[in-house]
């Protein structure tokens, strides 16, 4: 049972979640990670449509939310919350109530015949938690304030991912963890805190499967910055409404050396600016027609500095920019 999505297909059109295509051929034992069927969570916020077999959903605590596979008949698929059975409502059909407290719940739904999802869903502490700039001695800093003047995307999150040493490693899809994300501050304080956007988290995989169709291999990106507080935004002297600050961006290249430099990618034996526009080009290619409007975003190119190596900007900020520091 095991079919997959085609990232092509997925750029076309968000309709092709519900069918099934032959795989493109990607760089050598390249696996996507597409789901292997159509899995739907619905909250009071927004109801979620999961591309990959695993994934992980941030949700406020008591969030009532309903889990469902459209295409499911009676006992075709099971679903177990932290290993325990739950009766399915409708054939397919689940609701899980979020405790009033943070962690993350692994979620596993399961066909008959043994195709699974994995979610990962992670309950918030609610930003209001964060007394004087600060929550259990992490520095937040200041969200601005909530505006009926503000685009939507400048509201305050409603919550905070609490993250503890043991979850640096739990994969937010099937190609990245939580723990690539963090904030740079701080670094032997725990626990930790950040926002992350789903929306980013796939914008980054279909980036990567693009990659190795094009015959980059690499199993993931490095991620030089992706969540920032406003306390870190601000010491560095970046803009106030960066969508880092909101868990929607992420500065990245390709490292399969593990140098904390981008790879060669053109055989030269240098790395330098043209390695950032490789990766450049094929961002514009991929989403000149997004696969929804949540991919939409910026696209920044750096060149290389003397404390570092070229990269690339990408976030799903709902509009499109454009700029290049070469």
């Amino acid at each position: 049972m095991r079919r997959w999505f085609s990232c092509r297909v997925l750029r076309s059109s968000m309709l092709a979640l519900a069918m099934f295509w032959p795989a493109t051929l990607f760089a050598e034992d390249f696996d996507p990670g597409w789901a292997p069927f159509v899995t739907t969570v619905s909250s009071a916020a927004a109801t979620k449509t999961i591309l990959y077999r695993e994934f992980a959903l941030f949700h406020p605590p008591r969030d009532e939310v309903v889990l469902r596979v459209p295409e499911a008949r009676a006992g075709d698929y099971e679903l177990r919350i932290n290993g325990e059975l739950q009766v399915e409502r409708a054939p397919g059909g689940w609701l899980w109530k979020a405790p009033s407290t943070a962690g993350w719940h692994q979620v596993k739904v399961t066909h008959r015949e043994g195709a699974a999802v994995q979610l990962h869903l992670v309950v918030e502490v609610p930003l209001k938690e964060v007394k004087n700039g600060e929550i259990n001695g992490y520095r937040i800093g200041h969200y601005p304030a909530a505006s009926r003047n503000r685009p939507a995307i400048h509201q305050p999150p409603s919550g905070l991912v609490e993250v503890t040493e043991d979850m640096l490693d739990l994969r937010v899809s099937p190609h990245f963890t939580l723990g690539q994300f963090l904030c740079k501050q701080q670094p032997n304080h725990w626990p930790k805190y950040l926002v992350l956007q789903p929306a980013l988290v796939e914008k980054l995989e279909l980036l990567l499967a693009e990659m190795n169709e094009r015959g980059i291999r690499t199993d993931t990106l490095h991620v030089m910055s992706g969540y920032r507080t406003p306390w870190y935004n601000r010491s560095i002297g970046n803009v106030p409404f960066s969508r880092h600050v909101w868990g929607a961006a992420a500065d990245i290249f390709v490292d399969t050396v593990g140098d904390g430099r981008m790879d060669d990618l053109t055989g030269n034996g240098i790395s330098d600016v043209t390695e950032a526009r490789i990766l450049q080009r094929i961002v514009e290619e991929t989403f000149a027609v997004p696969p929804s409007p949540r991919h939409v975003g910026g696209l920044g190119l750096y060149g290389p500095r003397p404390h570092r190596g070229p990269f690339i900007h990408v976030d799903v900020r709902g509009e499109e920019a454009r700029w290049e520091f070469p």
